[in-house]
């Protein structure tokens, strides 16, 4: 009798376990489609409950890719977060709602920001930009291009800081240009550099998360919350490899 009952009760909590598990993972493959990172991991304090709300979760990712533009890396830690309930993540249908503390940081590459401008504006024709080399430093961005406009192929040169904007965008701030060509007027220029504006854009991350700094090194931007998020070193971890 006693040997039934402890089988049974191990069948119940290795049943459990699987589940749990499953459901995790189910969460890891949503984003790994959604983000098509080139490395994933997820870190979680303890099983989301049946509404699917975690204490703590930590999810680092490589390579990640928004919009077509390629994130270096992702990091976010959240607490007291909440999605919509496990039984919908099987079908990929995941909603993060909400979350009492949201903490993240990103890179991106100047390389990437580039060619996400290239993409957007190739074809265009008017408002078409080509050859365009941003570069990152630390005091800010620097760069040139070519920007088509009528018959006209006008050389623009950029200097101009970087800001964030609503949270989830980067944008020049300030920027001073020069042309090639002495009588474009400045609504012309003013229509090309929308034309890049935002070099970043993170309104489509599936994530509740406000970004306020920006840190400039050589080559590089990154854009963070108001504090860094520490990685979470206890709990189970599902990790993913291209």
């Amino acid at each position: 009798m006693y040997r039934k009952l402890l089988l049974a009760v191990l069948f119940v909590f290795i049943s459990f376990s699987v589940s749990y598990a499953d459901e995790v993972n189910d969460l890891l493959n949503f984003y790994v489609k959604k983000f098509n990172p080139e490395k994933a991991s997820l870190v979680i304090s303890d099983k989301p409950d049946e509404t699917g709300k975690f204490n703590d979760i930590y999810m680092e990712l490589t390579g990640v890719v928004i919009e077509k533009l390629r994130l270096a890396s992702l990091v976010v830690r959240m607490r007291g977060v909440q999605f919509n309930e496990p039984a919908e993540w099987k079908k990929g249908n995941v909603k993060c709602n909400d979350a009492l503390s949201v903490l993240a940081t990103s890179t991106i590459l100047e390389s990437d920001i580039n060619k996400s401008i290239a993409d957007r504006t190739f074809g265009k024709g008017d408002g078409e930009w080509h050859d365009l080399a941003l570069k990152i430093r630390p005091e800010g961005l620097k760069g040139s291009g070519y920007y088509k406009f009528s018959i006209l192929d006008i050389r623009i040169d950029i200097d101009s800081k970087l800001k964030v904007v609503k949270g989830k965008e980067l944008w020049l701030d300030e920027p001073a240009v020069k042309v090639n060509k002495l009588d474009i007027p400045d609504y012309v220029t003013n229509k090309a550099l929308a034309r890049i504006q935002p070099l970043v854009d993170l309104r489509k991350l599936p994530l509740p998360l406000t970004l306020y700094n920006v840190e400039l090194k050589n080559g590089s931007a990154t854009l963070s919350s108001r504090k860094l998020p520490e990685a979470l070193t206890k709990g189970l971890k599902y990790t993913y490899t291209k």
